[in-house]
């Protein structure tokens, strides 16, 4: 008969034994490990395993689900940066476009008015365009709805619509994509454990107390 994890047939067998024989699993460069402990304690809680095998699936579990969660996370920093990339690159075009072509039109104008071209010297601020970029940049990714939506209407005014880079980013970023193509594979590994645990939990044995004594 399967007995439960608390069982005193299983001795020194429950979940803190047991975990303590299974492999430590190393931390990940890069991954936050308090919060994975913290994820695996409320989620092997939350599972409530009762027995040793149990107890291994619920981990199993946890591990899987937590991939999910990290493919997840990292397909987004990948869309997010080859938005944000693209996004910069096509407002220096279009900004510093506009510069040359005010430079071009002082030149003009320098020349017209008998100047020497060699002598010439623009006065177009490239330093404000810069900050204008990073500006523009900045309000983009702004947690303020109002920035975001007035950065957005002058990129579009420029010519730039960010809302068609991320939708493209969607479709052509081959990073996200690779991730994006590994998810369903582990979702599908999620599902198929969580109901081979579930028909563990229902296969487990009923406790029947001895019947009361008049």
């Amino acid at each position: 008969m399967t007995q439960a994890l608390n069982s005193p047939l299983l001795g020194h067998t429950g979940p803190m034994a047991l975990n303590d024989l299974l492999p430590e699993r190393p931390a990940q460069i890069g991954e936050f490990s308090p919060a994975y402990e913290a994820y695996r304690q409320v989620t092997v809680a939350d599972l409530a395993p009762m027995t040793q095998y149990e107890y291994i699936q619920a981990l199993q579990l946890v591990d899987l689900n937590w991939a999910i969660l990290q493919l997840k996370a990292s397909a987004q920093v990948e869309l997010s940066t080859g938005t944000e990339k693209t996004v910069r690159r096509l407002l220096e075009t279009k900004i510093e476009a506009e510069g040359y072509l005010e430079a071009d039109r002082q030149l003009h104008e320098f020349i017209e008015a008998g100047g020497d071209e060699d002598n010439f010297e623009d006065t177009v601020d490239w330093d404000a365009m810069e900050l204008r970029i990073e500006t523009l940049m900045s309000d983009l990714q702004s947690k303020d709805p109002a920035k975001r939506e007035q950065a957005t209407a002058e990129a579009i005014s420029l010519g730039v619509d960010p809302r068609l880079v991320l939708s493209e980013q969607f479709m052509q970023n081959s990073n996200y994509n690779r991730h994006a193509r590994t998810l369903p594979e582990l979702e599908k590994r999620v599902r198929l454990l969580s109901a081979e645990y579930r028909e563990l939990q229902k296969a487990r044995p009923i406790d029947v107390g001895p019947a009361a004594q008049n």
